[in-house]
């Protein structure tokens, strides 16, 4: 009997299984976030420069220059938040302007080495000039406000110089600078032409119709210049004499041997001149007068080197004052 030998069953081999190749991903699928992430900071990039070219022309506006430099020269605020004292960065508020009129609401933050506080300021702009409701400080800490418009609110040196009464002739005792007032000299009839006085040195008609400046002093000693010019309005009408708009004293100079004098300033930083103040409206060295009226206004220069004799006077208020003879005390 023959036996076969069985036959060992073959195992079966699965067949291989292919995959299906992957789908080749797009450039956006691959690089989303990167996109995300850039339109992200670019967003940002631009909130920032919007907001900074806001808040730069909100802080280059003349309303909060006005606000920052009364209160940099108010002795009060001066006290409290000590000196110097500096402007902030963050300002609020809105500034309108169209042409020569608009409005500003705005609140300007500043800050010394003892404190911090915010000047809050109001202003309706007509005829191209500014006109101030509210000016007022608020310290941290306290709730006092600090009235920068008041009358004597801000009596640091030089410093918020009012015009005397319309019937005075305002006069600055340097060694001081204080003001006093003296007799006005008489009233000329309606449009006459009154003579310079006897003690001007030079005089010429100024950029206000009707209103002549005199040199009155141009003296040099110790090192320093000192000049006084006195406005007469000979007109029949009142006139508003500025010296200076805004508080743009650097367009005040004298002129030697080809160089140039700006105005001194003292330890504190003040122009040794009167000061900026809104006695006609607008910010500005400024004097309302009447027919007959004078306002002497004055003014601290380095003095030229003592052989220079002669000096020219350059003011905004009209022509520059041309070959004035230097007085040696």
């Amino acid at each position: 009997m023959t036996i076969q030998p069985g036959r060992m069953p073959q195992s079966a081999v699965p067949a291989p299984v292919l995959s299906a190749s992957p789908t080749q991903r797009g450039w956006l699928a691959r690089n989303w976030k990167w996109l995300l992430a850039t339109f992200l900071l670019g967003g940002l990039a631009l909130i920032f420069g919007i907001f900074t070219l806001i808040m730069g022309a909100m802080r280059s506006s003349d309303v909060a220059k006005a606000s920052v430099a009364m209160a940099q020269s108010n002795r009060q605020v001066a006290q409290q938040l000590g000196s110097p004292i500096e402007e902030g960065w963050l300002l609020s508020g809105s500034v309108n302007v169209s042409n020569a009129s608009g409005d500003a609401d705005l609140s300007v933050p500043i800050s010394g080495p003892k404190g911090k506080g915010t000047v809050y300021v109001t202003a309706q702009k007509s005829a191209g000039r500014w006109r101030y409701s509210v000016m007022q400080v608020a310290t941290d800490g306290s709730d006092e406000r600090i009235d920068l418009l008041a009358a004597g609110a801000a009596p640091t040196r030089s410093n918020m110089v009012r015009p005397a009464q319309p019937q005075a002739d305002r006069t600055t005792q340097p060694s001081n600078l204080t003001t006093v007032a003296a007799a006005a000299p008489p009233r000329p009839d309606a449009g006459s032409f009154a003579a310079p006085a006897s003690d001007a040195i030079q005089s010429q008609d100024m950029n206000t119709a009707g209103v002549v400046g005199e040199v009155v002093q141009c003296r040099r000693a110790e090192g320093v210049l000192s000049i006084r010019v006195r406005f007469r309005n000979n007109s029949s009408k009142e006139a508003k004499v500025y010296v200076v708009d805004n508080s743009e004293f650097e367009k005040i100079y004298v002129t030697a041997a080809s160089k140039k004098y700006f105005i001194l300033k003292d330890s504190e930083g003040t122009y040794l001149t009167p000061a900026a103040d809104y006695n006609c409206g607008g910010r500005g060295v400024c004097a309302k007068l009447a027919s007959g009226d004078t306002y002497t206004w004055w003014a601290k220069f380095p003095a030229p080197p003592t052989d220079v004799k002669k000096l020219n006077l350059v003011t905004p208020a009209g022509p520059p004052f041309e070959d004035i003879p230097i007085t040696d005390k």
